[in-house]
């Protein structure tokens, strides 16, 4: 496994880079412009209470619980509209938020568990993002499994985003933060471990991100070890089919697995009622499994 990795970054042309910040998509911008705004404006206004969002920027997670646990039935958001239902939780992990708020926040708006913002990152790729305690991930990945192992609009899954930002967003959080990271992984390898062989749009796996960002051993070795039992395995099942085959055919289904969790997403605007399709959870695990045969 080793020896194909090595002959195969010959010919890569990129690099992964270590973790810096990447430039704002059109959802991240406007909530970063503001971010610094709402922090400052979280107290009452003209005896208005603030909104949601200004109270997650500034991280008053009991004030947050309050307003979530009232019976009040219109809470308000946020003023400008930039944060909604659809993905206010994502936007409260940027600030890692606690299991508590997280909870709430997924029973209060359900809508925003099951969809995507506009750079196509479920909740489990802006925890992973931003190094989320392990009992929020398993939380977030038990609320939509099918997340777990599913590329975004940049071809990364939330394994990319641990291996890349784990650390770096960590180290301010977690007093311990490679055995968070650890655990994290073990994670996803148990609920998607197709997706540590996976390469982004960079062309380059969550092995190599972890390894250019200075992860710890134990880490490194745990990806290792998952990517190269999995290679094995859709090796088996294909039956003699060639490298290069199987890497194309593991890139297309996981694209194909994005695709099948966005769809309803798709019909649900459109005005179609989708039917409930009960192999959605293990999706990626079959579809490459179907792609190897």
């Amino acid at each position: 496994m080793m020896k194909q990795a090595k002959s195969m970054t010959l010919f890569k042309t990129s690099k992964p880079r270590k973790a810096t910040e990447e430039p704002c998509c059109r959802l991240d911008s406007p909530i970063h412009q503001t971010i610094g705004q709402r922090s400052n404006e979280v107290d009452v206004l003209h005896g208005k209470p603030p909104s949601l969002s200004k109270l997650i920027c500034k991280k008053r997670w009991d004030a947050v619980m309050v307003v979530l646990s009232s019976s009040d039935a219109n809470i308000e958001i946020d003023e400008k509209g930039y944060i909604n239902e659809e993905n206010i939780l994502h936007f409260a992990l940027r600030f890692h938020v606690n299991l508590q708020v997280v909870k709430l926040l997924s029973m209060r708006f359900p809508k925003c568990v099951k969809k995507p913002d506009l750079s196509g990152k479920f909740c489990t790729h802006v925890a992973a993002k931003y190094s989320a305690h392990p009992n929020v991930m398993a939380y977030i990945i038990s609320l939509n499994p099918a997340a777990a192992g599913c590329p975004d609009s940049q071809g990364k899954c939330p394994i990319h985003y641990v291996a890349e930002f784990y650390v770096k967003h960590g180290a301010r959080y977690h007093d311990d933060v490679d055995y968070e990271m650890l655990e994290v992984v073990r994670l996803l390898k148990k609920e998607a471990p197709q997706s540590f062989n996976v390469e982004d749009d960079d062309e380059c796996n969550p092995i190599e991100y972890a390894i250019a960002n200075d992860s710890e051993i134990r880490v490194i070795k745990m990806m290792q070890r998952t990517a190269r039992d999995d290679w094995r395995e859709m090796k088996q099942v294909g039956h003699g089919t060639k490298h290069e085959d199987l890497r194309s055919n593991l890139q297309r289904s996981a694209k194909q697995a994005s695709a099948k969790l966005l769809r309803p997403q798709v019909e649900r605007r459109s005005g179609i009622i989708p039917t409930p399709d009960p192999s959605v959870r293990n999706t990626l695990k079959r579809s490459f499994t179907a792609k190897s045969a």
